[in-house]
């Protein structure tokens, strides 16, 4: 029997403003918002509890459009923990940015992934699901507290929480405005909203029309939101938007090729077999095709003027506030496996690894093993971050020649102390991260001794500068120009100065365009492969570009 629905409505349950008629999908009509472009069913279900009852909702092995009908749940919501979770942590990350943790609830929150998550983040969290079986096993499996009830019926008092969360929710309701006020009244001024919520706005999903797997989720889908719409809603009830992101979707092949199998439903009929129960189907990947978004708001105080215009967007990998160490410890981790990626870094060099070396922002001492391999005579290694640094210490623990440094440049008391004694001093995708790179280098170059040399590596090219540049922390990418000139400054001549790794452009080009992070193992060994092939042909070709700048500049001897 069809769900009951609501009398038909034709005004924008977002911003209030008018819409047209956009599309049917199985037998449920869309109208499209002209001011927001927002999306929403003209008639919802009165009562949308039932259909998301059970384990069936969120493993389900009918998971897909039976009979033609609409996607409805999960495939296998459970198997995909450890990528959720890591969205989750992306989240958390932003929300940190705004508020120190304290209390926080997630509303429909599911298994408890998200809570889970903040938990081990030092929050106060707990969640609520309207799912009975899902709640339990949030207490049953991950042992956090899952209440089955509605953010209304919760019982909670105004101002008590730090920070809500609603991820994947807000589309599934009649009536957003009543749940916005809602998280209003119980979050405290100064309080956190972070809202995940498919984006009808975006050129893709636009594009897709009734193909978009969003809208064939209807009628689980209820209101589509633009940013610009959610913005809308949130400023009506006293939110500030800091800011927004999309937000892509890691998964298997297998999962990313059913939920976007509804764009080419003539394709993924004739693929279908290829990928599903195959090992094709299981490699993982990451996707974002811009059709997601998380928003992020501020509960002002009573009467506060709240900002409007269009809301900010954000890098959606900025590193989280009490993740970093974490984020920049897994980096390392994987570039460490990029043996021939470090070998040809370290060929770089030419021959300048001897004698007294300070290795500045030595990370976890992959680079540092090369330069004891070669013979130096001693190494100092700067590096400031505390996890990079007892990694440092247990790796060296025993061997006279290195000495560990916490500090961070240009301050650096140690490099400071020892003016005139390094015959290297090495500083290799560190400089873009220091506001001051005036001072670092001079810091540097007043380390050498005369004929000594300062080597440094650094992301090239101004124009390729993007979100993942602003999301690890880089005030900039240089050009010759700018390096050039850094280096003379600080009374050194250069010896050289070349683009390196052309053949990585494309790569970093693409994580920019398509939000993905990180590489993967089957990325990373193609990489590899590739790094074979093209070193000798860079090293021949001496390319005007690559991903990359190195300078190496040389303290003059003194005039006699």
């Amino acid at each position: 029997m069809p769900a009951a629905v609501t009398m038909a409505r034709t005004v924008c349950p977002a911003c209030g403003g008018g819409a047209r008629a956009a599309m049917e999908v199985s037998g449920h009509a869309f109208r499209r918002c002209g001011t927001c472009a927002s999306l929403f069913l003209e008639c919802p279900p009165a009562e949308v509890g039932a259909q998301y009852e059970g384990r069936g909702y969120f493993v389900d092995a009918g998971y897909g459009p039976p009979g033609g009908g609409s996607f409805h749940g999960y495939r296998d919501y459970l198997a995909d923990r450890h990528e959720i979770t890591e969205k989750f942590e992306q989240i958390l990350g932003h929300v940190e940015r705004l508020v120190d943790p304290g209390r926080l609830l997630d509303v429909g929150a599911g298994p408890g992934f998200m809570v889970a998550a903040a938990r081990d983040r030092g929050w106060d969290a707990a969640g609520l699901d309207l799912n009975g079986w899902a709640a339990a096993y949030a207490r049953d499996e991950l042992a956090v507290e899952v209440r089955q009830a509605s953010l209304e019926d919760a019982g909670l008092g105004a101002g008590e929480l730090d920070a809500v969360s609603m991820l994947d929710l807000i589309e599934h309701v009649t009536d957003p405005h009543g749940l916005v006020a809602e998280a209003a009244r119980v979050l405290r001024p100064g309080g956190v909203l972070a809202i995940l919520t498919p984006d009808a706005g975006s050129p893709v999903s636009r594009a897709l029309g009734a193909r978009w797997p969003e809208v064939q989720r209807a009628p689980e889908h209820i209101v589509l939101f633009s940013v610009e719409g959610l913005a809308a809603l949130l400023r009506a009830h006293g939110f500030e938007v800091e800011g927004w992101h999309s937000t892509g979707k890691r998964s298997t092949a297998e999962t990313l090729f059913e939920d976007l199998s509804p764009a080419a439903p003539a394709a993924a009929r004739l693929l279908r077999p290829l990928v599903r129960g195959r090992a094709l189907g299981r490699l993982r990947f990451e996707l974002d095709p811009r059709t997601k978004l998380c928003l992020y708001a501020v509960r002002r105080r009573e009467g506060e003027l709240v900002a409007g215009g269009k809301p900010r967007r954000v890098p959606r990998h900025a590193p989280a506030v009490r993740s970093t160490e974490r984020a920049v410890l897994e980096e390392l981790e994987t570039l460490a496996r990029a043996r021939r990626l470090g070998d040809w870094m370290f060929e770089q060099l030419a021959g300048a690894a001897r004698g007294r070396v300070a290795e500045v922002g030595a990370g976890i001492g992959t680079f540092s093993e090369r330069l004891l391999a070669a013979g130096v005579e001693e190494l100092l290694q700067i590096e400031p971050e505390p996890g990079c640094a007892e990694v440092l210490e247990r790796r060296f623990e025993g061997d006279p020649r290195v000495t560990i440094a916490r500090e961070q440049l240009p301050g650096s008391p140690t490099l400071r102390r020892r003016a005139g004694e390094f015959d290297l001093v090495l500083c290799q995708n560190v400089l873009e991260h220091i506001e001051d790179h005036e001072g670092a280098v001079a810091v540097m170059a007043g380390a050498l001794r005369p004929g000594g040399e300062l080597s440094l590596l650094v992301p090239a090219h101004p124009r390729l500068f993007g979100p993942l540049d602003a999301a690890y922390g880089h005030h900039r990418r240089y050009t010759k120009e700018l390096l050039s000139r850094l280096v003379q400054e600080a009374g050194l001549e250069v010896e050289g100065l070349h683009h390196f790794n052309a053949l990585g452009i494309p790569g970093w080009w693409l994580k920019n365009l398509t939000g993905a992070s990180g590489i993967g193992p089957l990325a990373l060994g193609a990489y590899e492969l590739a790094v074979a092939a093209w070193r000798p042909l860079e090293r021949r070709l001496c390319p005007p570009f690559g991903l990359s700048l190195i300078v190496r500049g040389r303290r003059p001897a003194p005039a006699r």
